[in-house]
């Protein structure tokens, strides 16, 4: 792609697209050992892992 075409606003927008493009695919490679963790410290607190467990499949 020729950036150097592009008008400052474009650009802009270019830019904003890929560092949220960034951002979820750091999200996506994070949150797994998050929750992992989180699940972990849960337990020991003496909650139940099976209250952890979502009721509905989560979609957007």
């Amino acid at each position: 792609m020729d950036f150097s075409a592009l008008n400052d606003e474009e650009l802009a927008e270019h830019l904003n697209q890929v560092l949220a493009e960034q951002e979820r695919r750091k999200a996506l490679a994070e949150i797994p050992e998050q929750i992992r963790e989180l699940t972990a410290k849960y337990i020991a607190g003496g909650g139940q892992a099976e209250d952890l467990q979502p009721e509905a499949p989560m979609t957007e």
